[in-house]
């Protein structure tokens, strides 16, 4: 049975009448009294409908029906979750199964206790006029209540009761709970494999593993929409997988697609009218929360936001989604947190009858989204004696509670103009950038900051719009996508300028001048920075300006003005210390160290390298630790301290590598190469300039991969390998041509010219 294999075991093992009730395995044989009492409930925990519990119970049904392990097998619909009908009552499901022992209708008494003291004895008579003394299986499927299984229970004579649920039989005593869930990704993409190949062996579809494997998402690996998909391939129409996917994708309801081809199709084939069914087993108070919170933005959600969103307090509000959890209409995956699987939020996203008050719940919940963020974001970027909300007493607590929430809040985010709710569009975004930009999401920092872009614009915010297209700058530079980030702080600019909004232009300045550091506009990047600084010195803004002279120092480098970019990062410094923001002080204390070693002051380098490395640990920084592992080996290098270079570019790499920054491991591992060069370690060097290569490539960073081709061609020159250094360095002149780096065409160019005449005059190597 297709994914279901460990549990189909563990359903056999429970059937199988060899062995005893609990704690026995198939290799121990039990006297035959230890089993009288016992009977098997099967549960699914994830199970809602079309999970494939009546699928598992007749797998297993007809296992033992072949070992002969029963002398008689009996089944019956509880009809629990039927759509069109209603759920069976104990009364009248005894009486389907005594018809089926062969009991004469006239002799089955009326009565619930009468008829289940009627049933168990004629399970005993079955049991005993078998030449085998077997025992009976009963199969009690879909059933919504405890109240129809318990008349059903077999009773003494070691019978067996599997019965199926969408919903809670935890207080049948003496049960065994077999909890199903969706199928993992390899099962799912075998079972749409296993279909097309039966419905044709030359259907080459059933080879498109990864065709496949996008379907199998779509459909969430519910057994019952796979399917239902498999039947849709199989149509007439035989449509590519491709189709399919997109068909699902685009649809304003995945769930409303997944149904049987066909006109009259049975409405167990119908995925929405077997999800109404469970439904309708609800109160009127679940059927409001369920819709509400299964339909709420982000893969989970909090109690307390529940309870905001539904308007409940947090203990009736926890007391309602437990009992939807026992529905299995809601999940738990971790405590206090609440979801539902992606085609039952499709399902009550889509509801044709929504609760009457659901716009404004989800207000009132993004109300409460946005004024939490806030909080927290002000906590981040407070200073010593500067007075935030008491939401959050600490930073570490502000930062618990964004990274708990992250996906949720950045759902809510995208979500929100949706709702016509403009200033939770443009805030919540906006009070996530420091946190995003921090933790380095990146991807999510874009997608908040472009909705958050377009919802001020669509309500003529310009204030909001220029801080939106500020933000999207950050994000877009962090992603090394300089040219959009150059052009996104030019249009916060003119909307800064417009509204004469001086402390949002004197940031953009700031950011933009970074932007065009990172392109070699240089002097450009001076003058920008220079402008900042004049804006934050207007406003009086202190901590602004010390973040510009910061940024200015960097840029002061690149032009040549050492001593100035010394002197920029040491008043940058000082005034972060002043004001207790140790994040950017150990910021500054990194730059300086490379302003330092401009001017040969190696082993003070190395102490402000170290120094910044302590803050950034006492700041909880990972990334900012990185990046002075890597300036300390730079300046030990330079000391010729090559053991303790390497060890602190290895550290760097580590770090790199598990933040995900693939552009600065490279930087390190190109680094490493050269300390390894300089300590004649010639075949290790190679190895760490490749890998920098292979790194540069993905980030696309031509004008690094052309210092590292250098750095390569001399070490391949040094090793006697002339042929293999002229192409690293026609490597290298060809990319720093494209990237306009004129000085170094020439430096790699004279290199390359005199490898080319040893060459000509010796003849090749």
């Amino acid at each position: 049975m297709a994914g279901r294999t460990k549990d189909l075991g563990a359903l056999l093992t429970a059937l199988d009448p060899t062995l005893a009730k609990a704690g026995f395995s198939r290799d121990t044989l039990p006297a035959r009294n230890e089993s009288a009492d016992w009977g098997v409930v099967v549960s699914a925990l994830a199970g809602m409908g079309g999970v494939g519990k009546t699928a598992l119970a007749l797998a297993a049904g007809a296992i033992a029906q072949q070992e002969q392990w029963f002398c008689a097998e009996l089944f019956v619909d509880l009809r629990g979750y039927a759509p069109g009908s209603q759920p069976l009552s104990a009364e009248a499901a005894l009486d389907v199964l005594l018809r089926q022992m062969g009991v004469d209708p006239r002799d089955i008494p009326s009565g619930e206790q009468e008829r289940s003291a009627f049933y168990r004895s004629a399970l005993q008579s079955l049991s005993e006029a078998d030449e085998r003394g077997r025992s009976v299986l009963v199969v009690a499927d879909n059933a919504c209540s405890v109240a129809q299984v318990r008349p059903l229970l077999p009773g003494a004579g070691g019978h067996r009761l599997v019965a199926t649920t969408r919903g809670d039989l935890s207080s049948l005593v003496g049960a065994r709970h077999l909890n199903l869930d969706v199928l993992d990704l390899h099962d799912a993409v075998d079972l749409l494999a296993t279909a097309l190949r039966t419905g044709g062996s030359q259907d080459t579809r059933a080879q498109d593993y990864e065709g496949l494997g996008r379907l199998a998402q779509l459909c969430g690996r519910l057994p019952l929409a796979l399917e239902i998909v498999a039947a849709q391939l199989l149509s007439n129409a035989c449509p590519p997988l491709a189709v399919v996917a997109e068909r699902l994708e685009k649809a304003a309801s995945r769930v409303d697609k997944l149904k049987a081809p066909g006109r009259n199709v049975e409405q167990s084939r119908v995925l929405r009218a077997v999800f109404d069914t469970s439904l309708d087993q609800l109160a009127p108070d679940q059927t409001r929360v369920f819709l509400l919170v299964a339909a709420a933005p982000g893969p989970t959600t909090s109690t307390a936001s529940a309870a905001v969103l539904t308007g409940l307090d947090i203990d009736d509000a926890e007391e309602v989604l437990t009992e939807l959890q026992d529905t299995h209409l809601l999940t738990q995956p971790v405590r206090g947190r609440w979801g539902a699987h992606d085609l039952l939020a499709d399902h009550a996203r889509t509801h044709p009858q929504p609760p009457t008050d659901r716009e404004q719940a989800v207000r009132r919940l993004l109300d409460h989204y946005t004024a939490t963020a806030t909080a927290a974001d002000d906590r981040l970027r407070a200073l010593p004696g500067q007075r935030v909300s008491g939401l959050f007493p600490d930073q570490d607590t502000a930062l618990e509670w964004l990274e708990t929430e992250r996906a949720t809040l950045v759902a809510a985010a995208l979500v929100a103009p949706t709702f016509g709710h403009p200033e939770a569009a443009i805030a919540l975004p906006l009070n996530l950038g420091t946190y995003l930009d921090r933790g380095r999401h990146f991807e999510d920092f874009e997608r908040v900051s472009r909705s958050a872009q377009a919802a001020a614009q669509a309500v003529g915010n310009q204030t909001g719009e220029a801080s939106a297209w500020n933000s999207l700058g950050l994000a877009l530079r962090e992603a090394r996508r300089f040219p959009e980030a150059i052009d996104a702080y030019t249009r916060a600019l003119d909307l800064h300028q417009l509204v004469g909004e001086a402390h949002g232009e004197a940031m953009t300045w700031n950011n933009f001048g970074n932007a065009l550091r990172q392109v070699r506009r240089f002097e450009d990047a001076v003058a920008a920075h220079t402008r900042a600084r004049d804006l934050h010195q207007q406003v009086g803004d202190t901590h602004g300006e010390a973040m510009v002279w910061n940024n200015l120092g960097g840029s002061l480098l690149e032009v040549g003005r050492f001593e100035d970019a010394v002197a920029a990062h040491t008043r940058a410094r000082e005034a972060f210390h002043t004001a207790g923001d140790g994040y950017h002080e150990a910021q500054a204390w990194n730059n300086l160290g490379g302003a330092l070693q401009q001017v040969g002051r190696f082993e003070d380098a190395v102490a402000a390298h170290t120094r910044a490395r302590v803050l950034y640990q006492q700041t909880g920084h990972a990334h900012g630790q990185a990046s002075a592992w890597h300036n300390s080996g730079a300046a030990l290098q330079r000391l010729l301290r090559f053991t303790e270079a390497i060890d602190a570019y290895t550290r760097a790499c580590e770090a790199f590598h598990t933040a995900g920054d693939a552009h600065n491991e490279a930087g390190a591992w190109n680094n490493i190469g050269a300390a390894r060069h300089e300590a004649h370690q010639i075949k290790e060097a190679i190895e760490a300039y490749t890998r920098a290569l292979d790194l540069y490539q993905q980030t696309g960073a031509a004008h690094h991969q052309a210092l590292t081709w250098h750095n390569l061609g001399l070490t391949l020159a040094s090793d006697g390998r002339p042929v293999e250094a002229v192409d690293a360095l026609r490597r290298a002149v060809k990319l720093y041509e494209a990237t306009g780096d004129d000085h170094n065409v020439a430096l790699s160019g004279e290199l390359l010219t005199g490898i080319q005449r040893e060459l000509d005059d010796n003849g090749p190597a």
